[in-house]
């Protein structure tokens, strides 16, 4: 998702249930700790990180309703390596469908 070049502050707009956020978040970073029902945070891959999840309005496709959510991620890494290497470890656990 991103190189040298990774933020360390983002938000993101995504079509994923809480509850599947919250088992993948856990999956990629086993600090994980809930400090409410829409926040998180933990150590992991050299970088303190917080997680912030705003509910947004929900797609619809026709008959199908995607649930959304505005994810605010917040990194303290040491450096650019530090950031770039916790976005990888994001991306490979919420990235869906084909390359």
């Amino acid at each position: 998702m991103y190189g040298l070049d990774a933020p360390a502050h983002c938000r993101l707009d995504m079509a994923i249930t809480r509850s599947a956020f919250v088992r993948q978040l856990a999956m990629a970073f086993p600090t994980l700790r809930a400090e409410g029902p829409e926040a998180f945070s933990g150590h992991d891959a050299g970088s303190d990180w917080h997680i912030r999840l705003h509910p947004a309005e929900p797609t619809r496709l026709g008959r199908i309703e995607l649930e959304r959510w505005r994810v605010e991620v917040t990194l303290s890494a040491a450096g650019p390596d530090e950031r770039q290497a916790w976005w990888q470890r994001f991306t490979a656990h919420f990235q869906k469908g084909g390359g």
